[in-house]
């Protein structure tokens, strides 16, 4: 299918400067039942820490303002997977409705000045502080047009994905696992110039673990981390 590059604006990790300090909340979605994999994804071991555990350091070591980590499913074992880090945890308990759930309980938790809020799936081990600053320079250069700021790949989007604020009551009504998606297929039609992307040099922070096969594929791809 033809990509049209005319509606985005797209700006590669090498060019973008270290991130300014920006009031961005980081929330960091770790709730889910990892029910196709069978065990809870977050806590498997990733190098020496968990999934989990190196994606909330990734996120912590970047110019995010503070860091919610929600909860639900295992939330005690998750909640010992982030011992010592500076995370705020929100326990979300209707979890099992869908992520847009949890999405709602770490807007609800955030600072009332958050000027954007960042969208962090748990299991992203292979997330950078550089490619968080990156998306939050790229938002921040582009406002006040920027709504939205997401990282893609050879045209393929991905998260972690940034909302600007002022979505905030949009993203209170999502339901299911919808999340933003609405939000973004609306200004895709409406908007386009309010969504801004990161070109990303590789897909590595999308590659997914939702089966024992992803698991392992990723770790034979990364043997420093098995």
């Amino acid at each position: 299918m033809p990509q049209k590059p005319e509606l985005h604006v797209s700006l590669s990790v090498e060019s973008i400067p270290m991130a300014d300090a920006r009031r961005i909340t980081a929330i960091l979605l770790a709730a889910g039942l990892s029910k196709r994999l069978g065990r809870n994804k977050l806590l498997l071991p990733f190098g020496d820490e968990t999934v989990l555990r190196k994606t909330a350091k990734a996120v912590l070591a970047s110019a995010v303002s503070e860091v919610i980590l929600v909860t639900g499913h295992e939330h005690e074992k998750v909640k010992q997977a982030v011992s010592g880090l500076n995370v705020r945890l929100k326990h979300n308990p209707r979890y099992a409705e869908g992520q847009s759930t949890s999405m709602i309980a770490g807007i609800e938790a955030a600072s009332e000045n958050a000027e954007a809020y960042l969208f962090v799936l748990g299991d992203q081990p292979l997330l950078t502080p550089e490619i968080v600053n990156g998306l939050i320079a790229r938002y921040g250069e582009s406002r006040p047009d920027a709504l939205v700021a997401a990282p893609v790949f050879k045209g393929r989007r991905g998260n972690p994905a940034l909302f600007a604020a002022s979505l905030r009551d949009e993203l209170l009504r999502a339901s299911g696992d919808a999340g933003g998606r609405g939000i973004i297929k609306r200004l895709e039609t409406e908007s386009p110039g309010g969504i801004v992307f990161l070109e990303l040099p590789n897909d590595d922070i999308f590659l997914d673990i939702d089966t024992e096969e992803d698991y392992e594929l990723m770790l034979r791809k990364f043997p420093e981390t098995s």
